[in-house]
């Protein structure tokens, strides 16, 4: 019989893609019961559907205090007849992501029909209830025009002190932020809330000595470029998408990437013509590259033939993971020379977004060992090859 050790491992690469499975886990026994539940319940706001929402505000409802159930008793927010039953976990205990966007989504669409003081009053319950100082958060979401002032429910600070990972909105309330430790921040996903101007400095006065991943989808170039600053030369990965860049902050974006980040492993970033050297800039001062996602300017063509002559002259060795996006795809003619030139290198993973007629090409150079994988669109998440 496994024990609960190895079980743990088992369920462990269970939970991201084989959840349902693992849900089944907990009727077999005991042990495997007391193995499953922790995982489970360290995200279970992960691909919460519609219909389940009641049970899980039900779930949340039992772990609360005898104080608060009263509370919503008086304002009817229970019914009187309401009888708690002990549950057979601690399940809140377990929880290591807390997201707001769905639990205010979750409380919205349950109690819609109550009066918005009502509502207010079970938000706050719930929240008292999922953030205070016996509970250890390690991933926090937080949605767009987000204005709760958690910074002023008792406990906050040691409740977020682990913080490893943040998404949030770059229109983010000062106020909401205060208390939250992003001290040990690994990963920060940001979006704008379609090009609104900021007027907060919040974001780029952060010091994130820590910070391996970003992500970022219509934040200003100025914004990005403190903050890249303020990192310590530890991001491995940065996506950076939906922002116009003019040749200025394009060229400030590329500098302060390879100025700042010798440990590159993966970028996600438009690329103006004029800053082709730039790119050469970046390649040699990222020597641990490994893919690299090109986007092209609508507003100029590249010169295909220079900046894959670029690529073949200065990618460090690791680098052999591409994918191109141009509204003006390269001609064939191109795309042959810069195959032809990567001749006694990693056979390459390339994806290139609206190139038509490659088949012949791509099965040459599969066959002398250049491409190993080639799709003719971008398929997959941004920094995968399949």
């Amino acid at each position: 019989m496994l024990n609960k050790d190895i079980l743990y491992l088992i369920f462990e690469e269970l939970q991201d893609n084989e959840k349902i499975l693992l849900r089944s886990c907990i009727f077999v026994n005991k042990t495997w019961c007391e193995t499953s539940i922790p995982i489970l319940w360290r995200d279970p706001w992960k691909c919460l559907k519609r219909d389940k929402e009641k049970s899980l505000i039900n779930v949340l409802i039992s772990q609360l205090s005898e104080d608060s159930r009263n509370i919503l008793k008086k304002r009817k927010l229970l019914k009187k007849s309401y009888r708690h039953q002990k549950p057979l976990f601690n399940y809140i205990s377990f929880c290591r992501h807390l997201n707001l966007e769905v639990i205010q989504r979750m409380i919205f669409n349950n109690y819609r029909s109550y009066k918005k003081s009502k509502i207010s009053l079970i938000q706050k319950e719930i929240f008292n209830l999922l953030i205070n100082e016996n509970m250890k958060i390690t991933h926090l979401y937080i949605p767009n025009k987000f204005d709760y002032q958690i910074n002023l429910i008792p406990g906050i600070k040691r409740c977020f002190s682990e913080i490893e990972f943040l998404r949030c909105n770059t229109s983010i309330n000062d106020k909401v932020m205060a208390g939250i430790s992003l001290v040990n921040l690994k990963t920060l996903e940001l979006d704008n809330d379609y090009y609104r101007i900021l007027t907060g400095n919040y974001l780029e006065n952060l010091s994130l000595h820590r910070l391996k991943i970003l992500t970022a989808s219509r934040v200003p170039i100025n914004t990005l470029t403190n903050l890249i600053e303020n990192t310590n030369g530890h991001l491995t990965e940065i996506i950076i998408e939906y922002v116009s860049h003019d040749n200025i902050s394009n060229k400030k974006i590329i500098q302060v990437i390879y100025q700042n980040c010798p440990n590159l492993k993966y970028l996600k970033l438009l690329f103006r013509n004029s800053n082709i050297i730039e790119l050469e800039n970046l390649l040699i001062n990222c020597k641990y590259l490994e893919g690299l996602f090109i986007i092209g300017s609508s507003a100029d063509a590249f010169d295909w033939d220079k900046l894959f002559e670029i690529l073949t002259k200065s990618s460090p060795i690791s680098l052999f993971k591409f994918k191109i996006y141009s509204y003006i795809p390269p001609k064939l003619d191109s795309l042959k020379l810069f195959l032809d030139n990567w001749k006694n290198r990693f056979p390459m993973l390339l994806q290139v977004g609206r190139m038509k007629d490659t088949k012949d090409l791509v099965e040459k150079y599969k066959e002398v060992g250049i491409i190993k994988k080639y799709k003719n669109c971008l398929y997959g998440k941004d920094f995968e090859w399949i």
